[in-house]
């Protein structure tokens, strides 16, 4: 058997790019506003911060089984 996964990593990833999806999406009122902006903080973020977490939790688990 191998050692334990590192989830713990992932998880404080996932916090950390909540907490600068929502500080995004506040410096976005700036740049964007109406449909545009509404449409960035229901899709663009989310999926966005879904994506890099993925990656990295890819990246993680490729080295650690390394």
């Amino acid at each position: 058997m191998g050692s334990v996964y590192p989830l713990w990593i992932e998880k404080l990833v996932f916090l950390a790019l909540l907490a600068s999806s929502i500080y995004c999406g506040i410096l976005l009122q700036d740049y964007l506003s109406g449909a545009l902006l509404w449409l960035s903080w229901i899709c663009l973020l989310p999926i966005l911060m879904l994506v890099l977490t993925e990656a990295i939790g890819r990246l993680v688990q490729s080295i650690h089984t390394k």
